[in-house]
Order: structure tokens, then C-alpha cells, then sequence
């Protein structure tokens, strides 16, 4: 194991436990969403996922990462996308990415990673959401995971599960799920 993925697991077990609360869906909910950005910086599939969201009147953030250093897309208020040099020597993201991730609540997370992206995972791990949904990559950052058949984090990459469907997969038992809060 990475120095890195060592230091990550340590500051994971020293965050303070939170409360979960289950987003229900008759009210307007603030949603945050992580991916893996193209490294074109297009993201054809988060506009559509960003649309659908919106048609379903909820208030969207999208927040993205890709493995270069210099980033070309605009830093809007509602959509974001980091590179290396948002984040420092072990991965964690710089004291100004807190600020921006932590300065909003949201009512649910929904990570759209297939694969263990330590980027992410502290995107996942420091937004301040009362649920936090996403694929099981075998971390226990998340209050629901989504399981899929033949499938194992370290397919991650080469598993070809758009984002889209694990969206829809998301979605729908999120959606579907009625909770007692």
C-alpha cells in the first residue's frame, strides 16, 4: 500500500462520525455529484445527468477531476472540474478545494466513480452531504453502495459501465427507497 493510500485511510478514520439522514424526494434537495472528467474537459454524459437533475427541479453541483495539471474549463459555481495541482503531495485537496466543497451543505452526494481515484474519494470523504451514495469499491465512505455482479475495483477502468447507467442504477434506488426519517 501507497504512502498516500496510508495517509488517506488515517485522516479517513479520524473524521468525526456524522448523521445520516435519507433524502426524500417530494421536496427541491441540493444535490452534489463527483466523476472522472474526459480529459478533453467535454463530459458529454455529466451534461445529460446534469439535465436530468435539473428537469427533476433539484439544485445541482458537479464537481470532476482529470490527471493533468492544467485545467481548461471555466470554475463556475454549480460546476467544477480539478486537476493535480488542486490537490498536494498525498492526494488531499489544497485548503482552498475544502473551503469551496465544504462552504455548501448538501443533501446528497452521488459519486459517480467506477474505480478507487484518490481525488475523489477526499472529495467524497470532506463534502458536507447528509447522504453519500455511490459504486462499492470496497471503502467505507458512502451510506449506500451499489453492488454490481462481475464486477471488482480493479476492472475499474477497463469495465466499460458509463456513467449514465450507473447514474439510472443510482437513481432509481434512491428513488424507490422510502425512509422513515
Amino acid at each position: 500500500m501507497k504512502l498516500k493510500e496510508k495517509v488517506f485511510e488515517y485522516l479517513c478514520k479520524r473524521q468525526e462520525e456524522r448523521k445520516t439522514r435519507f433524502p426524500h424526494f417530494d421536496k427541491p434537495l441540493k444535490i452534489l455529484v463527483i466523476y472522472e472528467s474526459d480529459v478533453l474537459e467535454r463530459n458529454d454524459a455529466m451534461k445529460s445527468i446534469r439535465q436530468d437533475l435539473l428537469k427533476r427541479q433539484m439544485d445541482v453541483t458537479m464537481w470532476g477531476y482529470v490527471e493533468k495539471k492544467e485545467i481548461t474549463s471555466l470554475v463556475l459555481p454549480q460546476s467544477r472540474i480539478l486537476g493535480i495541482a488542486d490537490y498536494n503531495w498525498f492526494g488531499k485537496p489544497r485548503d482552498y478545494v475544502l473551503k469551496d466543497l465544504q462552504s455548501v451543505h448538501y443533501d446528497l452526494l452521488i459519486d459517480l466513480t467506477t474505480h478507487s481515484i484518490l481525488p475523489l474519494r477526499y472529495l467524497a470523504m470532506y463534502a458536507d452531504a447528509d447522504f453519500k451514495v455511490g459504486l462499492n469499491l470496497g471503502e467505507g465512505i458512502h451510506d449506500m453502495l451499489l453492488s454490481l455482479p462481475d464486477f471488482t475495483p480493479e476492472q475499474g477502468a477497463q469495465a466499460a459501465i458509463e456513467a449514465t447507467w450507473l447514474y439510472s442504477e443510482i437513481m432509481k434506488f434512491v428513488s424507490t427507497v422510502k425512509s422513515l426519517d
